[in-house]
This record gives C-alpha cells, sequence and structure tokens, in this order.
C-alpha cells in the first residue's frame, strides 16, 4: 500500500472495516461492504488481491464495467471452489455454479438493480436522480452506479432492502414524477454505461495536454485547471502539469465532467498523438 494512502484517514478507515470483513469471512460468515466509491475500490482490490486470487474476495457493483463496487467477503471454506475469473466476470452466476446457492442469492440481494421511469416531460441528469435519492435521506454509500438510460430514464444499483423502500419513496426526480420498478431478473447491464466519443490530438501524454483536449480549453487554461487542484487522474487529486497520462485511465475535471483515457492511438504525420477517449453522460 502506497504511503498516500496510508496517510489518508478515509483510506486508513476503509482498509480497517475490510479487515473486519475478512475476520469474518475466517469464521465462516459471508460480509458485504457499502458500495464503495472508485478511488476506495481501487485501495481495495489491492488490500485484498490474496483473497481475490484465492477466490474469497469479489468485488461487484451489479455489471463487469461497474465503478461504484461492493466488497463481498465469501467464507474461507469456499477457496478453489469457484473459479476467480468467473467470480470477477460474474459472481452470482459463479458462484450459482459452484454449488453456493445460499451466498450466489445474498450477492444477488446486495446489488440490486431497479429501474427509474420518467414522465418524458423534462431530461433528467445524473445530478437528478443522486439529488432526488440522498433528499430522502439515504447515504452516498447505499446507492451503487446511476446509470442514464436516456433523458428521462435511469438504472440505479442498489440493494434489495434500499431498492423495495424507492419503489414507494421515490416519486419525483427533480420536477418530475417518476415511476421505480425492480429490473427483471437476469437483464444484462453490460455496456450500459454510454460514453460521447472523443477523437484529438495532443503534443504528448503530459495530464495539461490530455485536460487541454478532452476539456476543449487552451493549454494555459488546462494547467490553471490542474494546479488548481481540479483534476482528479484516475481517482488521485494530481496538481503536477508534467504527470503522464498511461492508457487506459479516468480523468475528472470539476466543472467540465469525468473523461475516459482508452488509448493513444499511432502519430500523426507531424508527430502528435491521436488521442481516443469518451466523456461520461
Amino acid at each position: 500500500m502506497s504511503g498516500y494512502a496510508m496517510q489518508d484517514e478515509t483510506i486508513r478507515l476503509l482498509l480497517s472495516r475490510l479487515d473486519d470483513l475478512c475476520d469474518r469471512g475466517a469464521r465462516g460468515e459471508a460480509a458485504v461492504s457499502p458500495y464503495l466509491t472508485p478511488r476506495e475500490a481501487k485501495y481495495a482490490r489491492i488490500h485484498l488481491s490474496a483473497r481475490i486470487r484465492g477466490g474469497t474476495a469479489v468485488l461487484w457493483g451489479g455489471f463487469p464495467e461497474a465503478e461504484r463496487v461492493r466488497v463481498f467477503v465469501l467464507p474461507d471454506y469456499t477457496e478453489g471452489l469457484a473459479d476467480p475469473e468467473a467470480l470477477a466476470a460474474h459472481p452470482v452466476a459463479a458462484l450459482a455454479e459452484a454449488g453456493l446457492e445460499d451466498l450466489a442469492d445474498a450477492l444477488r440481494e446486495a446489488v440490486r438493480p431497479i429501474c427509474v421511469k420518467g414522465s418524458g416531460f423534462r431530461e433528467l441528469t445524473h445530478r437528478d436522480y443522486l439529488g432526488s435519492v440522498l433528499g430522502l435521506g439515504l447515504e452516498r454509500d447505499a446507492i451503487g452506479d446511476i446509470l442514464i438510460s436516456d433523458t428521462h430514464n435511469a438504472i440505479l444499483l442498489t440493494d434489495a432492502r434500499v431498492g423495495d423502500f424507492l419503489m414507494t419513496a421515490l416519486t419525483k426526480v427533480a420536477t418530475d414524477t417518476v415511476k421505480v420498478s425492480r429490473l427483471p431478473e437476469g437483464t444484462s447491464l453490460a455496456g450500459t454505461r454510454r460514453l460521447q466519443p472523443i477523437s484529438d490530438t495532443v503534443a504528448s501524454e503530459r495530464l495539461d495536454c490530455v485536460v487541454a483536449a478532452l476539456c476543449n480549453l487552451s493549454r494555459e487554461k488546462a494547467q490553471m485547471a490542474v494546479r488548481s487542484g481540479l483534476c482528479e487522474l484516475d481517482y488521485e487529486a494530481v496538481e503536477d502539469c508534467s504527470a503522464t497520462v498511461v492508457a487506459p485511465a479516468v480523468i475528472s475535471v470539476r466543472g467540465y465532467g469525468k473523461f475516459a483515457v482508452h488509448a493513444f492511438d499511432g502519430t500523426t504525420r507531424k508527430g502528435r498523438l491521436r488521442l481516443v477517449a469518451g466523456k461520461y453522460v
């Protein structure tokens, strides 16, 4: 674990909670965390790497591309019973295939998608859905990813208990009337995350160059954004304009949005790098 992480109180508390979950796994119990932020998930994977390789821990948010995930620690006696690669790809199916039906059901209840349908008279954004859910008194870690199906509908990942609550309590998002229902069992969410494609060229993989291209800023304004602490690279605050962006990467710029850098795909005749990226919508 990096020294930076060990000095971060949020991460220290997370690792302590994960150790508690592992203690329960050692006692033959299954244990699940709240939904983690992408940054927390990154450190959780590092901390639990041995358990993940052994097939007794999995991070799952309802679909392979989920960013907000829950840690599910399996009892130690399950080691070797389910294939770790299959667990990572789709843990519910892998546990069921291994004959661990009770654990599969527990994970299915812990990560449950619900559908929120608007009336169609107002465009709704990620911020609208999140604000309305939190306005009901829920904590952010009770909700996983919010997937915007279109301008009037979304899919929220939560658990069975919170999902049941939202089906009765969530009647409005912003000023629009909505209806909440369970997503049909077995519905695949793979590929549901929407990105607006971005193609550009950059002088180098430096963070300021990439931020300028992603946000359509001048180099000087991009450098100001980085130095002002407005940028995160792979969920870590970075104020060094010369930091190297290694694809694939995620860059967030406060006030401009969140971006996925897929690749630097070759060079142009003028020696510039072809940037292939997308903006989260």
